[in-house]
Protein backbone atom coordinates (compact mmCIF):
# COMPACT_ATOMS: atom_id res chain seq x y z
CA UNK A 1 0.00 0.00 0.00
CA UNK A 2 1.14 3.46 -0.59
CA UNK A 3 1.79 6.07 2.34
CA UNK A 4 -0.23 8.56 0.54
CA UNK A 5 -3.21 6.93 -0.12
CA UNK A 6 -3.63 6.01 3.58
CA UNK A 7 -2.96 9.25 4.80
CA UNK A 8 -5.99 10.64 2.05
CA UNK A 9 -8.34 8.34 3.79
CA UNK A 10 -7.66 10.04 7.61
CA UNK A 11 -8.23 13.00 6.44
CA UNK A 12 -11.06 12.53 4.42
CA UNK A 13 -12.83 10.61 7.24
CA UNK A 14 -12.08 13.27 9.47
CA UNK A 15 -13.42 15.97 7.34
CA UNK A 16 -16.88 14.34 6.68
CA UNK A 17 -16.92 13.68 11.17
CA UNK A 18 -16.80 17.33 11.45
CA UNK A 19 -19.00 18.41 8.85
CA UNK A 20 -21.20 15.46 9.58
CA UNK A 21 -21.08 17.30 13.50
CA UNK A 22 -21.04 20.97 12.24
CA UNK A 23 -24.82 20.46 10.28
CA UNK A 24 -26.31 19.10 13.45
CA UNK A 25 -24.44 21.61 15.38
CA UNK A 26 -26.28 24.44 12.94
CA UNK A 27 -29.76 22.53 12.83
CA UNK A 28 -30.19 22.84 16.34
CA UNK A 29 -28.83 26.46 16.45
CA UNK A 30 -31.67 26.90 14.21
CA UNK A 31 -34.00 25.41 16.48
CA UNK A 32 -33.09 27.19 19.56
CA UNK A 33 -33.51 31.16 17.53
CA UNK A 34 -36.58 29.93 16.11
CA UNK A 35 -38.03 29.20 19.84
CA UNK A 36 -36.52 32.42 21.13
CA UNK A 37 -37.66 34.57 18.29
CA UNK A 38 -41.07 33.12 18.58
CA UNK A 39 -41.14 33.81 23.28
CA UNK A 40 -41.38 30.33 23.70
CA UNK A 41 -38.39 30.20 26.18
CA UNK A 42 -39.14 33.88 27.60
CA UNK A 43 -39.75 32.93 31.45
CA UNK A 44 -42.29 35.76 32.03
CA UNK A 45 -44.79 34.36 29.23
CA UNK A 46 -44.66 30.55 30.82
CA UNK A 47 -44.48 31.24 34.46
CA UNK A 48 -47.99 31.12 36.08
CA UNK A 49 -49.83 33.94 38.04
CA UNK A 50 -49.44 33.68 42.14
CA UNK A 51 -51.01 34.76 44.68
CA UNK A 52 -48.80 33.74 47.83
CA UNK A 53 -49.12 34.68 51.75
CA UNK A 54 -46.98 33.26 54.53
CA UNK A 55 -48.46 32.60 57.84
CA UNK A 56 -52.54 33.08 58.66
CA UNK A 57 -53.69 34.33 55.43
CA UNK A 58 -54.29 32.41 52.11
CA UNK A 59 -54.75 34.29 48.87
CA UNK A 60 -58.64 33.73 47.11
CA UNK A 61 -58.43 36.23 44.65
CA UNK A 62 -55.95 38.83 43.11
CA UNK A 63 -56.06 40.99 40.07
CA UNK A 64 -53.47 43.81 38.95
CA UNK A 65 -54.29 46.58 36.74
CA UNK A 66 -51.74 49.66 35.62
CA UNK A 67 -51.92 51.02 38.86
CA UNK A 68 -54.25 49.39 41.58
CA UNK A 69 -53.61 45.63 42.92
CA UNK A 70 -57.04 44.18 44.17
CA UNK A 71 -56.61 40.68 46.98
CA UNK A 72 -59.27 38.63 48.30
CA UNK A 73 -57.94 36.57 51.52
CA UNK A 74 -58.80 34.59 53.73
CA UNK A 75 -58.22 34.05 57.56
CA UNK A 76 -56.50 30.53 58.20
CA UNK A 77 -54.88 31.32 61.21
CA UNK A 78 -57.40 28.89 62.71
CA UNK A 79 -58.51 31.53 65.73
CA UNK A 80 -59.29 35.38 64.85
CA UNK A 81 -56.76 37.82 64.40
CA UNK A 82 -57.18 41.53 65.62
CA UNK A 83 -55.39 44.60 64.82
CA UNK A 84 -52.48 46.59 66.13
CA UNK A 85 -51.19 49.99 66.83
CA UNK A 86 -52.63 53.11 67.37
CA UNK A 87 -56.19 52.74 65.14
CA UNK A 88 -56.69 48.98 66.20
CA UNK A 89 -56.90 47.85 62.76
CA UNK A 90 -55.15 45.23 60.15
CA UNK A 91 -53.11 47.21 58.29
CA UNK A 92 -51.10 46.07 54.92
CA UNK A 93 -48.34 48.16 53.49
CA UNK A 94 -45.69 47.41 50.62
CA UNK A 95 -42.70 45.36 51.25
CA UNK A 96 -40.48 47.11 48.81
CA UNK A 97 -39.41 50.78 48.99
CA UNK A 98 -41.31 53.19 47.58
CA UNK A 99 -44.71 55.51 47.17
CA UNK A 100 -48.26 53.82 47.50
CA UNK A 101 -50.56 52.86 50.23
CA UNK A 102 -53.19 49.82 50.83
CA UNK A 103 -56.49 50.21 52.37
CA UNK A 104 -57.95 47.29 53.89
CA UNK A 105 -61.61 47.58 52.84
CA UNK A 106 -63.31 48.21 56.20
CA UNK A 107 -60.13 48.51 58.08
CA UNK A 108 -61.78 45.71 60.50
CA UNK A 109 -60.34 45.22 64.49
CA UNK A 110 -61.20 41.82 63.97
CA UNK A 111 -61.06 38.86 61.52
CA UNK A 112 -62.77 35.68 62.00
CA UNK A 113 -61.21 32.33 60.81
CA UNK A 114 -62.58 31.69 57.29
CA UNK A 115 -63.53 35.23 57.13
CA UNK A 116 -62.43 37.45 53.93
CA UNK A 117 -60.29 40.14 54.04
CA UNK A 118 -60.16 42.57 51.00
CA UNK A 119 -56.96 45.01 50.33
CA UNK A 120 -56.46 47.31 47.40
CA UNK A 121 -53.51 48.97 46.92
CA UNK A 122 -52.79 52.07 44.74
CA UNK A 123 -49.84 53.21 43.31
CA UNK A 124 -47.78 50.24 44.23
CA UNK A 125 -43.85 50.48 43.31
CA UNK A 126 -43.22 49.92 39.86
CA UNK A 127 -46.41 51.54 39.17
CA UNK A 128 -47.61 52.09 36.24
CA UNK A 129 -47.41 48.35 34.89
CA UNK A 130 -47.32 47.91 31.22
CA UNK A 131 -50.77 45.50 30.33
CA UNK A 132 -50.31 42.26 29.49
CA UNK A 133 -46.85 42.07 30.81
CA UNK A 134 -45.74 40.37 34.53
CA UNK A 135 -46.15 42.32 37.77
CA UNK A 136 -44.75 41.27 40.94
CA UNK A 137 -44.82 43.41 44.10
CA UNK A 138 -44.77 42.71 47.74
CA UNK A 139 -47.03 43.03 50.70
CA UNK A 140 -46.88 43.08 54.48
CA UNK A 141 -50.12 42.27 56.58
CA UNK A 142 -49.65 43.55 60.05
CA UNK A 143 -51.89 41.77 62.71
CA UNK A 144 -52.05 40.64 66.34
CA UNK A 145 -53.21 36.90 67.55
CA UNK A 146 -55.00 38.03 70.64
CA UNK A 147 -56.63 41.44 71.72
CA UNK A 148 -53.63 43.90 72.25
CA UNK A 149 -50.63 40.83 71.75
CA UNK A 150 -47.82 41.61 70.21
CA UNK A 151 -47.89 42.18 66.02
CA UNK A 152 -47.38 39.37 63.43
CA UNK A 153 -45.99 39.83 60.47
CA UNK A 154 -47.86 38.03 56.76
CA UNK A 155 -45.58 38.44 53.96
CA UNK A 156 -47.10 38.13 50.81
CA UNK A 157 -45.76 38.28 47.21
CA UNK A 158 -48.80 39.04 43.95
CA UNK A 159 -47.07 38.36 40.52
CA UNK A 160 -49.49 38.35 37.54
CA UNK A 161 -50.04 39.77 34.58
CA UNK A 162 -51.06 43.18 34.53
CA UNK A 163 -54.83 43.89 33.24
CA UNK A 164 -55.66 46.68 30.49
CA UNK A 165 -58.35 49.24 31.90
CA UNK A 166 -59.80 50.31 35.64
CA UNK A 167 -60.62 47.13 37.54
Amino acid sequence: MNKTSLRGNRGQAAIEFLVTYGWAIMAAMLVIGALTYFGITNPATSLPDKCVFSNAFECKDFIINDTVIRLKLINTAGQSVFGTGVSGNITASFTDIGGGSCDVKNTPQSLDPEAELEINCTNPPGYPFTPKEKAKVKITITYAKNYGGFSQVSLGEVYSTAQEGSI
